[in-house]
């Protein structure tokens, strides 16, 4: 069985939180998929179907984020898969004074991944950044609902 349709996971993943497309998570996760997410000083668990406002209220704190994803490592068993991706990611926030802000963190995805119908979707994940620079600031930063960096017409139909 081909690896592609997992490793497109992985970049709807990186589309839908970099491009603030957020139901797109529900391509990528099972609504009931265990999440914990442990990312510099920040950690949150939530189930799939609660991934959309998670990321939501978290990234619309950033004005740019850049997840570099790296090619997964993927063994698959049946309809199950398990697949490691190591991450790097750029969070960009602006600060009321106009200043900007960047958490930079490095660290890794391990997925455990199921094939529903013809469509593989992640149930439990676990996603450790230990390496950390910068931080991720809640205080003083513009919020930004949509893309800040450009329109949307740019990035998609």
């Amino acid at each position: 069985m081909s690896n592609t349709k997992i490793e497109d996971l992985y970049s709807l993943y990186a589309r839908a939180i970099d491009e603030k497309r957020y139901k797109l998570l529900e391509r990528v996760f099972h609504p009931e998929a265990e999440l914990q997410y442990i990312v510099g000083s920040q950690e949150f668990t939530c189930s799939g179907s609660e991934a959309t406002n998670y990321f939501k209220d978290f990234l619309n704190l950033c004005y740019w984020t850049n997840h570099l994803i790296g090619s997964p490592n993927i063994e698959i068993s049946g309809n199950k898969a398990f697949a490691t991706a190591r991450v790097q990611a750029v969070h960009q926030q602006i600060l009321k004074d106009g200043t900007v802000s960047r958490w930079i963190l490095r660290g890794s995805y391990h997925d455990h991944i199921a094939l529903f119908g013809d469509d593989w979707l992640i149930t439990n994940r676990y996603c450790h950044t230990p390496d950390e620079e910068g931080e991720f600031l809640v205080d003083g930063v513009e919020i930004f609902n949509g893309i800040g960096w450009t329109s949307k017409d740019k990035i998609s139909f």
